[in-house]
């Protein structure tokens, strides 16, 4: 991804922590970065699907099945955005 002024790796563990907490605000808190930032590197994702699958499955060793999860949880979030759908700092959740 362009522009990053963080590794591809930590991205990919931040995106990781958003879709396992369900909020940005949660990844927010144990992560450290700022929601804005994160919700840039989510629709930032949503573009450059190859590159974060190929840390998801090489750096982070996860299954087909935790990838699969990953982008369904994208795509319901980025959707979700551009609808105008979220509400408040929180944005969209998975109901966790």
């Amino acid at each position: 991804m362009y522009r990053l002024r963080n590794t591809p790796m930590e991205v990919a563990c931040t995106l990781l922590v958003v879709m396992r907490r369900g909020n940005l605000s949660a990844a927010e808190e144990v992560t450290g970065h700022k929601y804005e930032t994160i919700g840039r590197w989510l629709r930032a994702a949503a573009t450059q699907a190859e590159q974060i699958t190929n840390a998801l499955v090489h750096d982070l060793h996860l299954t087909v099945v935790e990838v699969d999860a990953f982008w369904s949880f994208v795509k319901k979030t980025c959707s979700s955005w551009r609808l105008g759908q979220h509400a408040g700092k929180d944005g969209p959740t998975l109901g966790m």
